[in-house]
Formats: C-alpha cells, structure tokens, sequence
C-alpha cells in the first residue's frame, strides 16, 4: 500500500501562510493597549498557549518534516547548508536593512552605539546569528516599544537545522527507532517539567521563556515532524484519526498542563492530514510566490507603524484588517525581488513536494 505522504500535491504553502496569518492576528493583539489580554483564542487552552504559539508550533512540525526530506535528499553536507542559508537569509538581512534605514527613524530608535564604525560592527554580528539589531527608545509612544517582535525564533530554527545535521552525520538519521526514542523523552521531560521548573503541577502553566515554552518546546515540534517523516510509510491519515487527534487537543484545552505533551503529536497529525488530504486540493495555492516568510518577516513592524499612525488604543480586529493587506504587500515584493533569486533551483510552483521543502518554520511565541 502506498504511504499517505506520497502525494506531491500538498497543501504546505496554504498552511505556512495561514500559520503566518495567525501570528499577525495574535500580534494585532499584543501591539494595542490592553490586547493581550483580550486574545480571545488563548481562552480556550487556559491560557497554555495562544493562536501565534499554535501557529509556531506548526511551523517547526512543518520544517522538522521538509528539512528532514531535503537533509535525506542533499548531495552532500555543504549542499545541504547552502539551501538553508540560501533560504532564510538574503529574506531576513534586506528586512533588518530596512528596518534600520526607513523604520527605526521613524520609530525614533537610537542606536546603542555612538560610533559608525561599531554600529556597522554591531548590525553584521546581529545579522549573523539572524537576530534583530540593537537599538534604544523605538516606538515610545506604542505600548511595546520593539521594531520586530517575531523574529527570535528564527535563529532557534536555524539551530535546529543544525542539530538535524549532527544527527545525520552521526547516521543516527538511519535509525529512526532512535529518533523516536529521542523524541519521547523530550515529551517525558515536557511531562515532568512543571515539577522541575518548580510550577504547581495542578495549575494552568502560562506561556513564557520557561523550560517548558523554550528549547524543550521547540524541540519536541521540530522532531515530530522528523518522527512524521521517518516513519511515512507507516502512517495513515483515516478521518477517525484526524476526529480522535481533535478529541486529544480539546481535553488538553482543559487539562492542566496538558497541551504542549499533546500537540506534538495530536497536532502534528492534524497537520498533516490536511496536508495530504487526497480532496483538498491547494496545491496551486502559491503558484504566484511563497510569501509566508515575508508576511512574518514584514508583518510586525508595520503592524507598530499603523499603532503609532493610529494611537495605541487601536481595535486589534481594525490593526489585524489593515496589517494583513500591506504585510502581504511587502512578502511579495520580499519574494519576487529578494527570496526567490537565492533558491538553489527556480523550479515551477507546481514542482514536486521535494523540490519545494527549503521553506523555513517561522513566527513568534508571544501570546
């Protein structure tokens, strides 16, 4: 019997870019006074995690799959990490170029540097390990006085794609048994963390930069989707599956602690059911770009731009129905005249799943 992810016409470029909406939305919420505390999604789970969290979690599963795929796939190692690098940054360095140059001024930032020379300095070392520049007073009048809140999972992601290397070059890759035994002590350890970090394993945990809600989180996304793949051949998506997985997620919703030990599986295989369900058929979805990355890229800043036009008090739904159209504005432009020329093979949109996989995971955790 064939595996069910032998489809090539998934549905990955609609999810990574719906996952890349939610963030926005949740964004739209946490840039406005007193918006956090109105996200109505983050109810639901008691607080575990909110749309954006959700919505990154997603996006790790997705890359713990396609990396894994394209790893398997590579040539060679340098192959391997020329397609990632090539892929997230000339995206992510012309976004910090111009956040320096057109945002920050606007936003009245200041650099934490008086020298030209250690300005420079500062912004290639910052860009180097794919993180945001370093600067002062930006936004002081928006409730949140960040330039682009989003983009520190982004190095987490590309420290996967580094562990995901070492487990190859160890061929610990070809025993995927290992892998899965890997995976599950990292959900033992999700388990046992309340107790660790000192929670009160009865209570309802908050999101945060918790041993729960950082590396260990991540972590556990990123090899379910490695798990996924390594074991296609043996996994089938029945509509009783895809019910059952919705079962487990709902009682996490109201289980204490519950939710971030059932995602990575429950939600992994939500995710890719509908990724190659045989009767939804987007895989045309992004015959004109994939803009995933640049919405996430793009979204933030101008989300505080429209906050400081607007006024802090903005509607959240009103920042979310501005932000969306100009976000999107800005990805295509991000991948027609930035991301695309860098793909190691300008291959047709509808081209096979494995000649599209060099998408990173992106978003931000805030809630």
């Amino acid at each position: 019997m064939a595996s069910a992810f032998d489809s090539r016409a998934n549905n990955f470029d609609f999810l990574r870019l719906s996952l890349a909406l939610c963030v926005v939305y949740t964004h739209s919420f946490h840039a406005v006074v007193n918006g956090t505390a109105m996200e109505p999604f983050k109810d639901f789970t008691h607080g575990q995690a909110g749309l954006a969290s959700i919505a990154v979690d997603g996006f790790f599963i997705i890359s713990g799959f396609l990396v894994t795929q394209s790893f398997l796939r590579s040539a060679s190692i340098g192959s391997y990490f020329w397609k990632r690098v090539a892929r997230v940054y000339p995206g992510f360095v012309v976004c910090m170029l111009l956040s320096a140059v057109l945002v920050a001024p606007v936003a009245g930032a200041a650099s934490v540097y008086s020298s030209f020379v250690l300005r420079v300095l500062s912004f290639l070392f910052q860009t180097l390990q794919l993180r945001e520049f370093k600067y002062v007073h930006a936004f002081a009048g928006n409730p949140v006085h960040i330039i682009n809140l989003a983009v520190w999972t982004i190095p987490i992601e590309f420290g996967c794609y580094l562990c995901l290397a070492v487990l190859g070059v160890l061929r610990i890759l070809k025993r995927r048994a290992l892998v899965l035994a890997i995976f599950a002590g990292v959900l033992v350890l999700i388990v046992a963390s309340p107790w660790i970090s000192g929670h009160h394993p009865g209570g309802f945990s908050p999101g945060g930069h918790s041993l729960r809600d950082g590396w260990l989180r991540f972590s556990s996304m990123y090899l379910a989707g490695m798990v996924f793949y390594l074991y296609r051949e043996r996994i089938r998506f029945p509509l009783w599956g895809a019910i059952t997985a919705f079962c487990v997620l709902a009682i996490a919703c109201v289980t204490p602690n519950a939710w971030l030990a059932c995602f990575p599986i429950a939600g992994a295989y939500l995710i890719f059911w509908f990724a190659f369900h045989p009767r939804i058929r987007l895989q045309d979805f992004a015959r004109y770009g994939d803009f995933s990355y640049g919405t996430y890229l793009y979204a933030y800043p101008i989300q505080q731009l429209i906050v400081l036009w607007l006024g802090p008090r903005t509607n959240p739904f009103v920042l979310f129905l501005i932000a969306v159209p100009l976000s999107l504005l800005a990805a295509f432009f991000s991948w027609n005249a930035v991301e695309k020329w860098f793909l190691p093979s300008r291959k047709p949109r509808h081209a096979p799943v494995h000649a599209r996989c060099d998408v990173p995971a992106i978003g931000s955790v805030v809630d």
